[in-house]
């Protein structure tokens, strides 16, 4: 009888250490599932900016959709950080949270100047700029259309200079170019789902 408790012990904890795994590691390394309604916005596509009361007409945008207990928004913090140091003078930053997320711990760990924290209530402007996942860059031209939408690297550990998506955006935006090129690993969406009606079920591991 104490051979089978043991074994049942065993079991519970190698089973309750494959679920955090997974949760906060794996399911991560594949993409975020696209919800059944998802509308996609394309590049170019005028975004209705009546849902940032605090947007300076005819300035470009960018926002990062942030959720302070997604493992990859947190990883995320320390490149969205030299983006704003690089490119904060040149446009308006927004930060971006869920209705349903902490806003205060949010604003505790997005403290770089400059940057305005909102939260997103109902996903109205994650809807409006076609996100469905965190982190996420959208850039928006002073004319208020899409220049980017996607993920700032093509994978969550990922940190190559050359796949640096929403850098290579926000180059293109200051210097006046065109959009970059259509490419799948940037605009395929990996992170913490965000839909509406998510409860805020992440098992947060870090402070």
């Amino acid at each position: 009888m104490r051979v089978y408790l043991v074994v049942l012990v065993l079991v519970i904890s190698f089973s309750g250490i494959l679920y955090l795994f997974w949760t906060q590691e794996l399911k991560y390394v594949l993409p975020t599932p696209v919800p059944a309604d998802y509308v996609a916005k394309e590049v170019r596509q005028k975004i209705d900016l009546r849902l940032l009361p605090e947007y300076q007409k005819n300035t470009p945008l960018y926002l990062h959709f942030f959720n302070p207990d997604c493992p990859c928004s947190r990883f995320n913090l320390k490149h969205f950080n030299s983006l704003v140091n690089t490119f904060g003078a040149q446009v308006q930053v927004f930060a971006v949270i869920p209705g349903y997320a902490n806003v205060e711990r949010a604003r505790d760990m997005i403290s770089i100047e400059g940057v305005i924290v909102i939260q997103d209530n109902s996903d109205s402007l994650a809807l409006a700029c076609g996100v469905y996942s965190t982190p996420q860059a959208v850039i928006i031209d002073s004319g208020q259309k899409l220049f980017y939408r996607g993920n700032y690297n093509k994978s969550r550990y990922c940190t190559l200079k050359e796949s640096n998506y929403a850098e290579i955006a926000l180059n293109a935006l200051v210097a006046g170019q065109e959009p970059p090129p259509s490419n799948q690993l940037a605009t395929k969406s990996y992170g913490c789902e965000l839909p509406e009606n998510k409860n805020n079920n992440f098992i947060t591991l870090f402070p």
